[in-house]
């Protein structure tokens, strides 16, 4: 078994490279016996001749031909892995996994522009999906933050709590529900009811504070599809505030006003207890934090 160490490659491909010790140590900024001891241990670990001289000029033999390309490649690989890294670690740059539940799609997109403003090097990569993506998520620690509706208790976190988050339940305008004095829970058992699949957190809330029964063979997996449908009058829907504001601004929609609605919970930043988060992770969760602490939706 051949074992060298990362001193050794780096002292032989800047030897062969250069073509002598004095110019390899000073481009290592060390001596050059240390130079030589470095490519004398490699020479020997590996149990051939690398090199020759012929008068002041160095050369690889056929070995170490081969130990050289491995030499550079392997230094290749270092360096550009340095390189990556730093940029990473850069807390003006850097890269961001995020993993975002689809009604906190709109707002995040949002902190997101601005933030890139303030910090124009740094990348992202969005994951924009369902309740039961972001929990493998968070227990693969695949992004570095999750934006979430109710974090789980079963695996070992870090949460904070930044925005109320209104549930409401949503109407087409010609609904003749609109026309009642007071509308009852009772009212909507009769109507069909139109929320996200079953295992959200949305469905989950809502169940819970209501008793309603999502008996409907309609199967909706997005918000966007829970307006359309609630636009063309299928039924009565069930959504956070954030994802429906500009449909409601241009009365598309109406709010449909039953107790025990709105639902009032939070939007949660959240990262695995056990991951180190990067600088631009950590400025990020601090960015959306000051940015939306004092924000509560008027309901």
């Amino acid at each position: 078994m051949i074992n060298y160490t990362l001193k050794q490659l780096y002292s032989f491909e800047s030897v062969i490279r250069l073509g002598g010790f004095t110019s390899a140590s000073k481009e290592l900024h060390i001596t050059q016996p240390a130079v030589y001891m470095q490519v004398q241990q490699l020479q020997e670990s590996i149990g051939a001749k690398l090199f020759g001289v012929n008068g002041k000029k160095i050369s690889p033999t056929f070995v170490g031909k081969k130990i050289y390309k491995t030499a550079v490649e392997t230094i290749n690989t270092l360096e550009s892995s340095k390189l990556e890294i730093d940029e990473i670690m850069n807390p003006d740059s850097g890269h961001l996994q995020i993993a975002v539940a689809t009604t906190a799609n709109s707002f995040i997109s949002s902190l997101l522009a601005k933030f890139k403003k303030e910090f124009p090097k740094m990348t992202f990569y969005i994951d924009v999906t369902n309740r039961h993506d972001l929990l493998d998520n968070l227990k693969s620690n695949q992004a570095d933050l999750v934006i979430m509706g109710e974090p789980p208790k079963n695996i070992p976190l870090i949460s904070q709590a930044f925005m109320t988050n209104p549930l409401i339940a949503i109407a087409h305008p010609e609904n003749e529900l609109l026309k009642k004095e007071k509308v009852t829970i009772k009212d909507l058992k009769k109507e069909t009811l139109l929320t996200r699949e079953v295992g959200s957190g949305t469905r989950i809330t809502i169940e819970r504070f209501t008793g309603l029964n999502f008996n409907s063979d309609i199967q909706i997996n997005s918000n966007e599809a829970i307006v359309e449908a609630v636009q063309a009058g299928l039924g009565i829907g069930f959504v956070s505030m954030h994802s429906v504001n500009l449909q409601l601004k241009n009365k598309i929609i109406k709010q449909l006003d039953v107790e025990p609605f709105p639902i009032v919970r939070q939007w949660h930043i959240v990262h695995h207890a056990e991951a180190e988060l990067s600088p631009i992770a950590r400025r990020f969760k601090q960015f959306v934090i000051d940015n939306t602490r004092v924000k509560k939706v008027a309901i």
